[in-house]
């Protein structure tokens, strides 16, 4: 049993709302720092996040996880974003949501990412989903559909100036 076996193991045996696991899941990072493929540890974070029923820290940590270390291959990546989106999309828990979207920005040249991050960001219920979904867009950097994204935000009366601010960092000028 390798060491990534183990610690889901140790987080399986673990009851529902033990902190061990958040220190679980920031093992798992170490983890994925060396093999950010690893063919166990991707899988089994994106279980984690995408799980409503599993311990809110835990899966606010898996979600950071995945956001400090997203895997390269294209089919671990989808997975990874496939369970972001899951939770950004669905009646979650505030906090879990607000990590999710901050998350997305690894993997926001997927176009079903970017369609989610656009969403949150325009009209998202939550302020700090679409603060965190902005963020995600901001660390994704410039694509024609992000600065299209942020010229219709810059008229926002809560996110406009943040857009700007954006816009301005990549070297662009807002929209007259």
């Amino acid at each position: 049993m390798d060491r990534t076996d183990s610690l889901i193991k140790q987080f399986r045996a673990l009851p529902a709302e033990s902190d061990e696991k958040r220190e679980l899941i920031a093992a798992m990072g170490d983890i994925l720092a060396d093999r950010p493929d690893h063919p166990a540890a991707v899988p089994f974070l994106a279980s984690v996040t995408a799980d409503a029923e599993e311990y809110d820290l835990a899966r606010v940590e898996a979600t950071t996880v995945l956001r400090l270390r997203p895997p390269a291959e294209a089919e671990s990546r989808l997975c990874a974003g496939r369970a972001l989106l899951a939770v950004v999309r669905g009646p979650d828990d505030d906090l879990v949501r607000q990590y999710a979207a901050m998350a997305l920005g690894p993997y926001a040249d997927d176009p079903e990412v970017h369609e989610v991050l656009a969403a949150a960001i325009m009209d998202d219920f939550d302020r700090l989903v679409r603060d965190n979904a902005l963020a995600a867009l901001d660390e994704a950097g410039p694509s024609d559909e992000r600065i299209a994204l942020l010229h219709r935000l810059s008229e926002d009366a809560t996110l406009g100036h943040e857009a700007v601010r954006i816009l301005s960092s990549w070297g662009l000028e807002p929209a007259a």
